[in-house]
């Protein structure tokens, strides 16, 4: 996109619309709809800021794929590479503005409960797609900078505020350890982040979970 992405207005990413796209597709562009959806993947700026870019044919005339990102996948392989992608993983617009306010973490044992307001600030009603992420600076193993781990859609009206609570199990703090084969969580200290995408982060907070069960 990069060639041309500045020469116009807007961008719209319709993927598989099916027979009733076209419809929703004019309720969008002459506002009857505002839009809301997010996008479940990252563009990069230039085929080789991929993660994954040297994995494939590593040698002239080559037919191997050698997977070799680990866990550094999507989003996670951006981040771990120092690379800003294009359009992050989770980005979307709207016909109207978003704050997220009171931030508030809370655990019992390896459970979790993240709380927080959004307050809808713009003239239009619409949907926010409000994304929790996790982050693990002190585990055995490298891990990703912040990895997905609960969302919430809630409809607003303008002005209105709505109160968002969404619950972290214990896999949301843990990684699959081969050597144990199972899903295993390094007790410590953890961050939590809410946001609008992967790099669009509004509220950070800490928790601290000491047992792994």
């Amino acid at each position: 996109m990069t060639p041309w992405l500045d020469s116009v207005p807007v961008v719209l990413q319709t993927w598989y619309p099916g027979q009733e796209g076209g419809a929703a597709l004019a309720e969008i562009i002459f506002g009857d709809v505002n839009p809301s959806g997010r996008l479940p993947v990252s563009f990069e700026r230039q085929e080789k800021d991929n993660p994954v870019y040297d994995s494939y044919y590593p040698s002239n005339n080559s037919k191997q794929v050698v997977y070799k990102e680990g866990v550094f996948v999507g989003y996670r392989g951006y981040e771990h590479n120092g690379t800003k992608p294009l359009f992050p993983f989770g980005y979307g617009l709207s016909y109207t503005t978003f704050v997220y306010h009171n931030l508030a973490v809370a655990h019992a044992g390896t459970n979790a409960t993240v709380s927080f307001d959004i307050t809808n600030t713009g003239k239009r009603e619409g949907d926010e797609v409000a994304q929790i992420y996790v982050g693990d600076k002190h585990a055995k193993i490298p891990r990703p900078a912040k990895e997905l781990r609960g969302f919430a859609k809630i409809h607003l009206r303008p002005g209105e505020t709505r109160h968002v609570t969404i619950k972290l199990d214990r896999r949301s703090f843990s990684y699959y350890d081969v050597d144990l084969k199972q899903w295993h969580m390094d007790p410590g200290e953890f961050e939590i982040l809410v946001g609008q995408s992967v790099e669009q982060i509004k509220l950070r907070g800490k928790l601290t979970l000491k047992d792994d069960l």
